[in-house]
């Protein structure tokens, strides 16, 4: 599924980056509506969609469950 299709509450699995560059991956709901933001990515600056996914779904968003990922990452879209 393309980011910009996501909702708040899909259950979702993606991988991407976290606030050090490491990748991570984050499966869960969708607790905050994806967010644009500019990004490091391979030693440059770019648009990038910050993600966050947490296993409780009545979570908020916190540095514990964001992922950092590029406009055109593919997310995988889980069963409810």
């Amino acid at each position: 599924m393309k980011i910009n299709e996501l909702k708040v509450g899909d259950r979702v699995r993606v991988t991407g980056h976290d606030t050090r560059g490491w990748n991570v991956t984050r499966e869960g709901h969708l607790v905050a509506e994806p967010k644009p933001v500019k990004a490091q990515w391979n030693l440059k600056r770019v648009d990038a969609v910050r993600l966050h996914v947490d296993e409780d779904p009545t979570a908020g968003p916190t540095r514990q469950n964001f992922v950092t990922v590029l406009p055109s990452t593919r997310v995988e879209e889980l069963d409810a």
